[in-house]
């Protein structure tokens, strides 16, 4: 059953409203309910309705959920990210501005070196080449178009904030244009362009854009509050002519500022449309004291659209927020650990606990005494699964595949080739056409290579994506150079290296890319039945930019995630790990940049805890800035927590406490009041 504040959502017909959705709301449900009533009610035909989310996962689950609620005969409308949509569009129209079908998106990392090259001559330093780079992002977030005249101005502007004079703009801009035009020749694309390039189609094709405008008749943007100015713009140019548009996300877990997402937009949307404003705040998800001490913590924000949120669950006896403080990172990662084994023996199951951090590098600790203790975990990886030398080389595969023209892609792949290196790589550029049909153009030995190369790939091009983890299983020179990696790991290590311990130290590489894999099947899954081959592959490789996370197991896990990476989830008990000063909130050099984005952050940790939620606090704890374990201070959050009336009940273990001096029957205890909540 819907609440009143959710069926005035779901009743909303046309004209421009914000939805303003506070933690465990319902609110995808509340938005899929409203997508169904207007397909099967209100006869929105299924092409005239899309749902754009921030992630691939919450887009597959909200297209989940409305299939389950459509009756026979209805079609699901679209729904995916703002990128994906941007891609779906150039894939159909990009020729009108250059970009081709098979255009592949180059990773990160390829796209940086693209980059930093074309920097080089203008900015030979590479601090300045780095602050360059920067300020590319922010002129890629802010929506501005390198190739539009009308938007130089706001491109020197940017550049004039950095503090760089008009020539050093003027190189600057030069770079980025040739970088445009080095990307089309090797039809290539990078993230922002699935932004960019279709706002720049729709502004110089009008007659496109009223086409898609009229064709459309209702958008839901889910999580609006990550948007950034680049996606509003293009927002704008597909607003349907009766601006039925329905925004729903929440201001008060905005926690991506700091990759130029705009929290603003929401307000500026309801101002500039006046916008209809509906309020969800009625929390399913947690207990009072969970609610009560967030609302508390994220209050403390001034620049905030209002809202109250408040739990409808009834309390459950000992409902509160628990700090424990601990002498070290030791001892805190010890404590954690304890607490969970405890839990275990309770029959709580692995998968209902989540340990959340700010910085990656505090899971190392926590890791090895989860793994002294015997504990199954899962690290909630994301895109850092990218970082790792087979899962790009894999991914090039796939990009070349796609594209036999992608030079990143094969300048990566180069790898698999003995004696081809860079210089060989550009010998078989210069031939022109498919580069793998020119060895006859590189040594012989890697003329060898490269036809083998040559041939895989066409077989690669065939298959298709999801044949993409076989090929690299079963090609040879993707194998060879798997397991050339593997022994030279156990060679460094002292070991022998026989076929068994080869097959062991492949299988993190095999998991990684299984991951990849399941992950671009997932995508698959959203294209229509007759979805031809550079559609496939374009879908699949969207997970260049957005990666996949640890292979699902069978075996219940404890997660481990950053706080970013665990927007959108909850479990029943959380930890948070490093409820202190430099943590939480974030600083560097002593210098909190952004403290309303630092007490969202603590925000959105504390929320994802349906039962309880643990804070842990080390007197002493290593940042990783290279000065060892340093003092620090409990979070200053621990006074807002507490600022409307909810206590934070205090758990010392530090040595010489009580609680320590106790033993293990008093955690024993302590864990006995915190299971009370489960039953």
């Amino acid at each position: 059953m819907l609440d009143d504040d959710q069926k005035r959502v779901v009743a909303h017909e046309t004209g421009p409203a914000v939805v303003l959705a506070g933690a465990g709301s319902g609110k995808t449900r509340c938005t899929t309910e409203r997508a169904r009533r207007r397909l099967v009610d209100s006869g929105v035909p299924s092409d005239g309705l899309i749902l754009l989310t921030f992630t691939n996962k919450a887009a597959g689950e909200m297209r989940e959920r409305l299939r389950e609620r459509l009756p026979a005969g209805v079609e699901a409308p679209w729904i995916g990210t703002f990128h994906s949509f941007g891609n779906r569009l150039l894939r159909s129209h990009g020729k009108a501005i250059g970009v081709p079908r098979n255009a592949t998106l180059m990773d990160a990392d390829d796209a940086q070196r693209m980059l930093d090259a074309l920097l080089a001559p203008g900015f030979p330093e590479r601090p300045a080449r780095v602050e360059a780079l920067r300020l590319r992002e922010a002129v890629a977030a802010n929506g501005l178009d390198v190739a539009r005249e009308a938007d130089e101005p706001g491109i020197a502007a940017l550049w004039e904030r950095a503090g760089w004079n008009a020539a050093t703009g003027r190189r600057f801009l030069g770079a980025l244009r040739r970088y445009e035009e080095e990307k089309r020749q090797a039809r290539v694309l990078d993230f922002s362009d699935l932004i960019l390039l279709p706002a720049r189609l729709l502004r110089q094709e009008p007659a496109l854009r009223e086409r898609v405008a009229a064709g459309l008749r209702d958008v839901t943007v889910d999580e609006a509050q990550d948007t950034d100015a680049a996606q509003f713009r293009l927002l704008q140019l597909i607003t349907p002519e009766d601006r039925t548009v329905l925004l729903v996300g929440d201001d008060d877990q905005a926690i991506y500022e700091w990759r130029h997402a705009r929290p603003e937009n929401m307000g500026d949307f309801i101002d500039r449309y006046s916008a209809t404003v509906y309020r969800l705040e009625r929390n399913y998800r947690s207990t009072p004291a969970i609610v009560t001490s967030g609302a508390s913590l994220v209050r403390h924000n001034t620049a905030r659209l209002e809202k109250t949120p408040y739990a409808v669950r009834s309390a459950p006896q000992a409902d509160v927020v628990r700090l424990a403080r601990y002498d070290d990172g030791d001892a805190m990662a010890e404590g954690v650990a304890e607490r969970i084994a405890a839990d275990l023996a309770r029959g709580v199951s692995a998968a209902d606990m989540a340990v959340l951090y700010r910085k990656n590098r505090l899971s190392r600790t926590l890791e090895t005494a989860l793994l002294r203790h015997g504990i199954a975990y899962r690290i909630k990886a994301g895109t850092d699964l990218l970082g790792h030398a087979d899962v790009r080389m894999m991914l090039a595969a796939g990009r070349l595949a796609a594209n036999p023209r992608d030079v990143r892609a094969l300048s990566r792949l180069a790898d698999l080739v003995p004696g081809l290196g860079a210089k060989g790589v550009a010998r078989l550029l210069e031939g022109g056409g498919n580069p793998l049909e020119n060895m006859a153009r590189v040594p012989a030995k890697a003329a060898q290579g490269v036809d083998a190369l040559r041939e895989g790939v066409r077989r690669l091009s065939q298959s298709g994506p999801t044949g993409l983890l076989q090929w690299c299983e079963h090609t040879p020179v993707f194998a060879r150079w798997l397991d050339q990696r593997a022994r030279a790991r156990l060679k460094a290590a002292g070991r022998a290296g026989d076929r068994q311990e080869v097959a062991q130290a492949l299988r993190p590489a095999f998991g990684r890319m299984g991951a990849v894999q399941r992950a671009m099947e997932k995508r698959l899954e959203s294209l229509p039945r007759e979805a031809g081959h550079e559609q496939r592959w374009a879908t699949a490789l969207e997970v260049v930019a957005s990666g996949a996370d640890e292979a699902e197991s069978a075996e219940a896990k404890v997660t481990l995630c950053t706080v970013h990476a665990a927007k959108g989830l909850e479990w029943p008990v959380v930890h948070v790990f490093g409820f202190s000063e430099g943590l939480m909130p974030m600083s560097r050099e002593d210098t909190v940049e952004n403290l309303a984005e630092e007490r969202r952050l603590a925000y959105v940790a504390l929320t994802r805890a349906q039962n309880n939620a643990v804070l842990h606090h080390a007197e002493r704890l290593d940042l990783g800035g290279g000065q060892g374990a340093q003092p620090l201070e409990v979070s200053r959050f621990l006074e807002e927590l507490q600022a409307h009336g909810q206590p934070v009940k205090m758990v010392d273990r530090r040595a010489g406490s009580e609680e320590t001096a106790a033993g293990p029957e008093a955690a024993s205890d302590w864990l006995a009041a915190m299971r009370a909540q489960l039953s």
